[in-house]
C-alpha cells in the first residue's frame, strides 16, 4: 500500500511538472510586440521596402557608373585571305595573306555633364521616393497597431457589457424564481443579455481578421501568435501642437524640386545637342603578312597605324524652326510647368498642415468632453443600479444607463484613435520622425 502511494505521488508531481512546463512553453511562444518592434519587423521583412531598396540600388549604380560614356571602345581582329584557285589547282603558285588589327576609338561631348547631373539627380530621387516607402509602411504599420489596440479594448468594454448584462439577467430570473420579479421583467433582461451576443462576436471576429492582415505586413505567418503592448489611454496627447508651415518641406515639395532640377537639366542637354561640338579620337593599327603557296615569294609584311581626330559641331541650332530647337523649347515648357506644380503644392501642403491642425485641435477638446461624460456615465450607472437594487428604479432604467456608459467608453477610445491618426498623418506630411509632434 506504502509503494502505491509513493508511484502515485511520483506520478502526480510529474504530470504537473510536465503540464507547467507545457505552458510555460505555451506562454513563451507568444510574441510579445511594442509599436517600435513592430516598426523594425516591418523594416526589415516589409516587401514594398525590399523592392523600393532595389530601385535605390540601381539607381547609385547608374550615379557611380554616369561618367561611362568616355570609356574607350577598343576591338580587336584577324582576317585570312586564300584564293580560290589554290584549291583546285595544286599546281598554280598562288598569294595569300593573313592580317591582325586593333581599334581603340573614345568620344567626348558636352553631353557627358548633363548625364552625370541627371543620374545624380534620379540617385537623389530615388533616395527620397525609398524614405518615403519606408514612411508609408511605418504610418500603415503604426495605424493599424493603434486601431488593433482600440479593437481589443473595445472588446473588452463590449465583454464587460455582455457580463453587465447576464449578471442582471440572471439576478433578475432568481428573483422572479422567488416572486419577486414579473415574467416581463425577465424576458426583457434575457433578451438584453442575448442580443449583445452577437456583437460580441463580431468584435471579435474583427479583431483577428484585422490581426492577420497585420501580421502579414510585418512579415509574420498568421499562426503566429502575438501579443499587443500598451493603451489608448496612454496615448492620449492634450498637448498644443503648432507648427511654421512656410518653413515645412514635405516629401511631395522635394520629389518636384527634384522633377524640376531634373527638366532644367534636360533643357541644357537640349541646348547641348543643339549648339556644343563632339570630339572623338580612333587609333588604329593593322598588321598584315603574306605568304606564298608552291611558288614565288611572299612580300615583306605591312605594319601601319593611324590617328583619326575629328570635331563636329551641329549647325542645327541656327535654325529657329529646326527639331532640335523645338526640343529646346518643348524642355523649357515642361520646366514651366513644373514650377507652376511647385508652387500650387507649396499652397496644398500649407493648407493641408492648416486643416490638421484645426482637426487635431478640435478632437483634443472632444477628447476632454468625453473624458468628462465618461466620468459623469460611469456614476450615473452606480446610481442607477443602486437604485434599481432597492426598487428605485425599473430595469429599463438601468439597462438604458449601462448603454450611455458603454456609448461613453467606446466614443472616448474612438476619439483618442481619431486623433493619434491625425497626428501619425500630420507627421508624415511634413516628414517628421513618428511621435516627435506634442512632446
Amino acid at each position: 500500500m506504502k509503494r502505491i502511494v509513493i508511484l502515485s505521488a511520483i506520478f502526480f508531481f510529474g504530470i504537473h511538472f510536465l503540464f507547467s512546463d507545457s505552458a510555460e512553453n505555451l506562454q513563451s511562444d507568444v510574441l510579445s510586440l511594442s509599436i517600435e518592434d513592430a516598426v523594425e519587423l516591418a523594416k526589415k521583412n516589409n516587401v514594398s521596402v525590399a523592392r523600393a531598396q532595389i530601385t535605390l540600388d540601381a539607381a547609385a549604380r547608374a550615379k557611380n557608373h554616369s561618367w561611362n560614356s568616355i570609356s574607350p571602345t577598343a576591338s580587336v581582329g584577324a582576317t585570312s585571305s586564300l584564293p580560290i584557285d589554290a584549291l583546285s589547282d595544286n599546281d598554280a603558285g598562288y598569294t595569300a595573306n593573313m592580317a591582325l588589327s586593333a581599334t581603340l576609338s573614345i568620344s567626348l561631348s558636352a553631353n557627358l555633364y548633363t548625364s552625370m547631373q541627371s543620374a545624380k539627380i534620379n540617385y537623389e530621387s530615388g533616395k527620397l521616393t525609398f524614405d518615403d516607402a519606408v514612411k508609408s509602411v511605418e504610418l500603415s504599420v503604426r495605424e493599424a497597431f493603434y486601431g488593433l489596440l482600440y479593437e481589443k479594448e473595445n472588446i473588452v468594454l463590449q465583454e464587460k457589457n455582455l457580463e453587465i448584462a447576464k449578471t442582471q439577467y440572471t439576478s433578475n430570473l432568481a428573483r422572479y424564481n422567488q416572486g419577486r420579479l414579473s415574467e416581463i421583467d425577465v424576458l426583457s433582461a434575457e433578451v438584453n443579455y442575448k442580443s449583445k451576443i452577437p456583437t460580441v462576436e463580431s468584435a471579435r471576429t474583427t479583431f483577428l481578421n484585422d490581426l492577420d492582415s497585420f501580421k502579414q505586413t510585418l512579415g509574420l505567418s498568421t499562426d503566429e501568435k502575438i501579443e499587443l503592448e500598451g493603451s489608448l489611454d496612454d496615448l492620449i496627447n492634450l498637448n498644443e501642437i503648432s507648427l511654421d508651415s512656410q518653413n515645412v518641406q514635405s516629401s511631395s515639395i522635394k520629389l518636384l524640386e527634384y522633377k524640376l532640377a531634373a527638366a532644367k537639366n534636360t533643357v541644357l542637354e537640349k541646348r547641348f545637342s543643339a549648339f556644343a561640338p563632339s570630339l572623338s579620337a580612333t587609333l588604329n593599327w593593322r598588321d598584315q603578312y603574306w605568304y606564298m603557296g608552291y611558288e614565288g615569294t611572299a612580300p615583306d609584311p605591312t605594319k601601319t597605324t593611324s590617328l583619326i581626330l575629328s570635331a563636329t559641331i551641329p549647325l542645327d541650332g541656327l535654325l529657329p524652326w529646326s527639331v532640335r530647337n523645338d526640343a529646346i523649347d518643348t524642355a523649357k515648357d515642361s520646366a514651366a510647368d513644373l514650377e507652376l506644380q511647385l508652387e500650387n503644392e507649396r499652397k496644398n501642403l500649407k493648407r493641408t498642415i492648416d486643416s490638421s491642425l484645426r482637426s487635431i485641435k478640435q478632437s483634443q477638446e472632444s477628447i476632454k468632453y468625453k473624458q468628462a461624460n465618461v466620468t459623469l456615465a460611469q456614476k450615473t450607472y452606480d446610481m442607477t443600479q443602486e437604485a434599481y437594487n432597492r426598487g428605485a428604479k425599473d430595469l429599463l432604467t438601468l439597462q438604458n444607463a449601462n448603454t450611455s456608459l458603454l456609448n461613453a467608453q467606446v466614443s472616448l477610445k474612438s476619439e483618442t484613435l481619431t486623433l493619434i491618426k491625425a497626428i501619425l498623418n500630420l507627421e508624415n506630411t511634413i516628414g517628421v520622425p513618428f511621435g516627435t509632434l506634442g512632446k
